[in-house]
């Protein structure tokens, strides 16, 4: 071989090298990049169903005045009646949408924020993927 080809054969691997350095802190940046981006996708739910439970709050307060300021309009005491017996929200939450409900007709039947109902389907989805896992992972230490 002579000195030129060397030279070219150390730039080529000098060259690849330098790639794959590159290709590699590209990787690791795209990925912090993927962790920030789901991080602002859970503040960004966390602030609208901040924001709709907000407004419905003021909602509910600004209805309460007009009708204390409307003429004859007297608090009325109510009293308290028992609950009737209901499924949990969640699972009507997920009952719906296995029918095929979207999250606006979900939250417009439940009188809550879609916000709401979303935060609730991710966390009942949460926590069913966490007992799945538990149940599995007690089967196979009764395997062992």
């Amino acid at each position: 071989m002579t000195i030129p080809m060397l030279v070219l054969m150390s730039l080529l691997a000098l060259s690849t090298g330098v790639i794959l350095l590159v290709a590699a802190r590209l990787v690791r940046a795209l990925r912090h990049t993927v962790e920030l981006e789901q991080r602002v996708a859970r503040l960004q739910e966390g602030l609208n169903l901040l924001t709709d439970t907000t407004e419905t709050g003021f909602r509910q307060v600004a209805t309460e005045l007009e009708r204390l300021a409307a003429p004859g309009g007297q608090p009325v005491v109510h009293q308290p009646t028992p609950a009737p017996a209901v499924r949990p929200t969640a699972a009507r939450l997920r009952a719906a949408t296995r029918r095929g409900r979207s999250v606006k007709e979900i939250a417009a039947a439940e009188q809550v924020s879609e916000g709401e109902v979303r935060l609730r389907l991710s966390l009942a989805d949460a926590s069913a993927s966490g007992r799945t896992r538990k149940m599995e992972a007690a089967r196979g230490s009764l395997r062992a």
